[in-house]
């Protein structure tokens, strides 16, 4: 039999989260005009969720990648904005789990287990990248690379640690990349959502890196990257449920408070079908994000799935929250308009809905264009 119910240890993270979430949504203006205080930073590691899917030899719980899904949706439904800059680390630490050897790993994650972690980020996108290599490049120099090149969108900009996507004898490559005064980072972007979160362009000028720092990706260096960002793009879309449920649970409360005709507005039919058709975006999205979960070491096509549902669900539900609240929903005083901001944004953090139905499609028509594509065809707008 199929069951939806959380086990015990699954449960007690998601209210364990929840409490925590409920900080952060006290704060999300706050964090809008300044950014994650460090306090919660200090909390977020004190509570492992940086390090939930790491083995427990690296210093992580090695939780089942549906438990991450759930401690994400439930910080997003705090705060999508604090939920990004939180887990800025994770897509460094994904990577390297899903591209580096056990020795790499060991040696670049130590430091993600310490009590004061440094940060982490992923250098994929570039301004001017074309689907067949990136302008960033690196040459083999003795026992070094020497990694040259512009990134774009880099989520946390300075941060300590970088793991840099760039051509390599004509061939896509990963590399681990220390900070030092060769990698430059410009200035932070203007977002219009996740005003919370740091992005920046970053400058390699000749940076030098030992050969042990590049990831191969074990057997098929293609084939892994795509699985990289099929996790990272899950852990985004369970941010959309988490919104799409504030969005949804917010308007639910507005309506059945404002009354015309002497009745709450929710009862009138009009209000109440869109309610339910906004329930129903909540609920399909989680549970399609669930089954891709335990799906993922198998089967893309699904995570791709996932993926574009919640963003397209989480879009619908936030612009029809807007809708619900009528004047009030475009003003400040209420984050419903906050919400449909962030929800845009986060669509943008994964890789293009476009390119994810098109690995549904190759599942469906049993083609190969999809898998076909280079590594550096999937081209997330933030990574």
């Amino acid at each position: 039999m199929i069951s939806f119910a959380l086990e015990e240890e699954q449960t007690l993270i998601q209210e364990t989260v929840r409490r925590f979430a409920a900080d952060l949504r006290s704060k999300q203006r706050a964090h809008e005009k300044s950014g994650v205080d460090a306090s919660f930073r200090k909390r977020y590691h004190e509570l492992g969720l940086d390090l939930l899917t790491v083995p427990t030899e690296l210093g992580g719980q090695a939780a089942p990648l549906v438990t991450s899904l759930i401690a994400h949706e439930e910080l997003a439904f705090g705060d999508p904005g604090a939920a990004v800059a939180l887990g800025a680390a994770q897509s460094y630490i994904e990577a390297v789990l899903q591209l580096g050897d056990a020795a790499q790993q060991q040696r670049l994650l130590a430091p993600f287990a310490l009590t004061t972690p440094p940060t982490g980020a992923i250098a994929f996108s570039e301004a001017k990248m074309s689907t067949t290599d990136f302008a960033t490049s690196a040459k083999k120099d003795g026992n070094e690379f020497v990694l040259h090149g512009d990134k774009s969108f880099v989520l946390g900009g300075a941060a300590d640690h970088l793991i840099v996507f760039a051509m390599l004898d004509g061939v896509p490559a990963a590399f681990a990349v220390p900070k030092s005064s060769a990698v430059k980072p410009g200035e932070r972007y203007g977002l219009v959502g996740l005003e919370a979160v740091v992005t920046a362009p970053v400058s390699f000028e000749n940076v030098r890196i030992p050969k042990e720092n590049r990831l191969c990706g074990g057997d098929d260096f293609a084939k892994n990257v795509r699985r990289f960002f099929a996790r990272i793009g899950l852990t985004n879309a369970a941010r959309q449920v988490g919104l799409a449920r504030s969005s949804y649970e917010f308007a639910l409360a507005y309506t059945q408070e404002r009354k015309a005709f002497g009745k709450p507005v929710a009862h009138f039919q009009a209000i109440s079908f869109a309610l339910a058709d906004m329930h129903m975006d909540v609920e399909s999205a989680r549970w399609l994000l669930w089954r891709a979960a335990t799906e993922i070491d198998r089967d893309l096509s699904t995570a791709a799935e996932a993926i574009v549902h919640a963003n397209e669900a989480a879009f619908r539900v936030a612009d029809q929250g807007v809708q619900l609240l009528g004047g009030a929903g475009f003003v400040k005083d209420y984050p419903a308009e906050k919400w449909l901001r962030d929800t845009k944004a986060l669509a943008l953090f994964s890789p293009p809905d476009e390119w994810l139905q098109l690995v549904t499609a190759d599942g469906e028509l049993e083609s190969n264009l999809a898998t076909a594509l280079p590594s550096c065809a999937l081209q997330p707008f933030f990574t």
